[in-house]
């Protein structure tokens, strides 16, 4: 019996990049409860490191519809 499966974003991990509308953004680093992440208009720019909590920035992420571009951690 199948049943319906909904596609699940996948979980946060270092290294990886997120495409929404206004920007990207990139986790830097993942811990227990935080997230270390950079904000960017452009990829080329540098930014300063931002914190948040894991759970705000998954609601973060799911609200602004965000997409996984580049998930290194995977790869590695």
């Amino acid at each position: 019996m199948k049943t319906d499966r909904k596609k699940t974003s996948p979980a946060l991990a270092k290294g990886q990049l997120w495409r929404m509308e206004k920007g990207h953004i990139r986790i830097v680093e993942l811990g227990k409860m935080l997230v270390h992440y950079k904000m960017l208009r452009d990829l080329r720019q540098m930014r300063r490191t931002q914190i948040s909590r894991i759970d705000n920035m998954i609601a973060y992420l799911k609200t602004n519809g965000a997409q996984l571009v580049e998930n290194s951690a995977a790869a590695a």
